[in-house]
């Protein structure tokens, strides 16, 4: 018998920290509406670096390539790819993502009252993963609610926000989860804000807290996201107005503000790019701005009459499963009937399990296991699986979500 000490030594190894960020932002009627701003679009996306690229105010498949081709790519840079586009009512949203940080599992579109919300699951594409790495999963989605500030907006974007709450609700979607948009709110007392908050089983947060009334009000002026014109026709289109509203918002869960599943928000890094706090209903570009280079701060107002907004995440350094042998070929924890179904790489008459949380207390021990070994009731969590056989010893790695 191996003592849990060195146990713990031989199935983990461990790697640096590294730091994902994720950047939402509204493209204004691109690429209909001024094409030639993808090249605008490339000097704000060189400036500020990204590993998720969430966007929304797209028209089309050709916009959604021009800009995996001609502001992502560029530069000897290709490690950008993008999701499925779906063509739906209304326009259109796009993930973009650094492959060799992230892979995309799946994605779905969500039908709301006026717009499709994007989903998109990703994994995180761990250093020497294998078929026992267990990673970091997460669920970002990616929408644009109703503009307006009549009471039948505010109930169009309540009802949007309740759609998408009542889907991941009922596909029991739980865990790491962002969701990047336009809400088109103007204060946290709003019911759609409310509803994405605090409706469901998912609970979500606002990253840096900020509740309140942001509409045309200078105490929010570091936040404000719209609109980056002062003046009416900017270039193409958009709203004016200067900045002073909060439209553009990242929410996360609180498993990522406390960081319970490995991915955990990074206090400070939340921001409104370009937003110095000296440009409250004025062109962002305007006079000096201290919180990009000038170049930058054009860019902005010409790109769209929206600032992108960014955070960072965290991921920890613990990043695989190290077999002892070969007796175990695969094993799979089933969250419908709370068992741990195992698959040997040849028949084995004894089996003893023992399974341990990431503390290094035993929660589960048989003498008797299985193909199909049921378990007692786990909490969230990454756990690890001892299996000894006369043939050998194996160990695995399995998350309860």
């Amino acid at each position: 018998f191996i003592g849990l000490s060195a146990f713990f030594m031989s199935v983990f190894s461990f790697g640096q920290v590294d730091t994902v960020n994720v950047m939402y932002y509204n493209l204004l009627d691109f690429p209909s509406e001024e094409a030639t701003r993808v090249d605008t679009l490339r000097k704000i996306i060189m400036y500020v670096e990204r590993d998720l690229f969430m966007v929304t105010e797209l028209e089309t498949l050709f916009g959604a390539n021009l800009i995996l081709g001609s502001a992502m790519n560029t530069d000897g840079v290709s490690h950008y790819q993008r999701a499925t586009y779906y063509s739906g009512p209304d326009t259109q949203n796009m993930l973009i993502y650094n492959e060799d940080k992230f892979g995309l599992i799946e994605q779905f579109q969500i039908s709301t009252d006026l717009r499709d919300i994007s989903e998109y699951h990703l994994y995180y594409n761990e250093a020497n993963m294998n078929a026992f790495t267990v990673t970091v999963l997460l669920w970002a989605y990616c929408c644009h609610l109703k503009a307006g500030s009549f009471q039948s907006d505010e109930d169009r974007r309540a009802l949007e926000a309740t759609q998408f709450k009542n889907y991941i609700d009922n596909l029991n979607r739980s865990g790491n989860l962002i969701i990047g948009g336009d809400f088109n709110i103007y204060s946290s007392s709003e019911d759609a804000w409310q509803i994405i908050l605090n409706d469901g089983t998912v609970a979500f947060n606002d990253p840096i807290n900020q509740l309140g009334n942001w509409n045309n009000n200078s105490f929010y002026e570091e936040i404000h996201a719209q609109s980056t014109r002062a003046s009416s026709g900017g270039f193409a289109g958009g709203a004016s107005g200067g900045l002073d509203d909060r439209f553009d918002i990242i929410f996360a869960t609180d498993d990522i503000i406390q960081g319970n599943q490995r991915l955990k928000f990074l206090p400070g890094s939340y921001k409104s790019i370009g937003n110095d706090g000296n440009h409250f209903n004025g062109n962002i570009n305007s006079g000096t701005n201290s919180a990009v280079p000038q170049n930058i701060a054009n860019s902005l107002f010409y790109m769209s009459d929206h600032l992108p907004v960014y955070m960072e995440m965290v991921i920890d350094g613990i990043v695989g499963v190290t077999e002892y042998s070969d007796v175990v070929s695969s094993a799979f924890y089933n969250s419908l009937d709370n068992t741990l179904q195992l698959i040997f790489k040849a028949p084995v008459q004894q089996v003893e399990l023992s399974i341990f949380d990431l503390s290094g207390k035993q929660v589960y021990h048989s003498t008797q296991g299985s193909l199909v070994n049921p378990l007692p009731d786990l909490s969230i969590g990454i756990y690890l699986g001892k299996i000894v056989t006369e043939k050998g010893l194996s160990t695995v790695k399995f998350v309860v979500q």
